[in-house]
């Protein structure tokens, strides 16, 4: 199978790329700086997309690329609008013109966060910028596409990249400088690794499957707070000593963006259809060191 990446050199959209390789897939990634096997392209310039696809001739694209910043989204959603909606819903109609299959990452933030474990038959109802026009996309590329997209709704992704800009960098960063770290006590989602995000679009491609699946870790109900101690207990594993001051924030969030309290996916489709033992934080890759 060939598989073009947009926004290869993100969290997600690296691992895809890697997992593919490894699978036998054909690949060829874009981002916005060029790299071995990644052409340098923004999610907005359909011209030279377009003569990639004609170059390329993949079988699958997925726009791993996006302004996935909420309180960015909150300050400039015009950006938001541009990055998070209009960008992707042109990709994937030029996809469907040329009968090229879609894959779409969209998020948790769909949800307003009340009630938690989220379905994929439970009714959007977003709280922020960033969350309404992944809602919007959700819709618009479905019917733009017929319903053979694949839509994968994802929630507080980690893992390895080249920004460092996930949750577990963020605790392994003040764990080592001997910070004091605030983290949420009453928000909460499954903590999800993005191999596993990866090892599931790929058996979903080569299932045919199509339609909205939530890709997320076994853990929905587990906060923040809970969640940065795992990942110290990651880090221990490594060799790291705790350093870190952890500070429980009990408080709700008075930040300019709102954000879904319990915002946990439910995955109970995806693990009937591909069963998989997901990867957690206390279980970290080597190269956190």
């Amino acid at each position: 199978m060939k598989l073009l990446v947009i926004g290869a050199s993100g969290l997600v959209g690296s691992h895809l790329l890697a997992a593919a390789k490894q699978a036998g897939f054909e690949t060829l990634g874009t981002a916005r700086t060029a790299a071995a096997d990644i052409r340098a392209c923004q999610l907005g310039d359909q011209a030279t997309i377009a003569a990639l696809l004609e170059e390329f001739r993949p079988e699958v694209v997925a726009c791993a690329a996006g302004f996935t910043w909420a309180d960015g989204c909150e300050a400039d959603p015009e950006r938001s609008r541009q990055e998070n909606l209009e960008q992707p819903l042109a990709l994937s109609k030029l996809c469907a013109k040329q009968g090229v299959r879609f894959v779409y990452y969209s998020s948790a933030y769909v949800f307003d966060g009340v009630n938690g474990s989220y379905t994929e038959a439970d009714a959007p109802r977003p709280v922020n910028v960033y969350g309404r026009h992944k809602a919007e996309c959700e819709r618009l590329i479905a019917e733009a596409t017929g319903g053979d997209a694949l839509i994968l709704r994802l929630i507080h992704v980690w893992g390895e990249e080249a920004k460092g800009k996930n949750f577990v960098y963020q605790v392994s960063r003040a764990n080592l400088a001997g910070d004091e770290l605030r983290v949420s006590s009453i928000h909460s989602g499954n903590p999800t690794w993005a191999g596993d995000v990866a090892t599931w679009t790929l058996g979903l491609l080569q299932r045919q499957a199509q339609g909205i699946w939530h890709l997320a870790g076994e853990r929905p109900q587990l906060t923040r707070l809970a969640w940065a101690r795992e990942i110290i207990q990651g880090l221990k594993g490594l060799g790291h000593v705790e350093k870190v001051r952890l500070l429980a924030q009990a408080a709700v969030d008075t930040a300019a963006t709102p954000r879904p309290l319990a915002s946990g996916l439910d995955t109970s489709k995806i693990q009937a259809f591909i069963p998989l033992v997901c990867r957690a934080t206390y279980d970290l890759p080597a190269s956190f060191r």
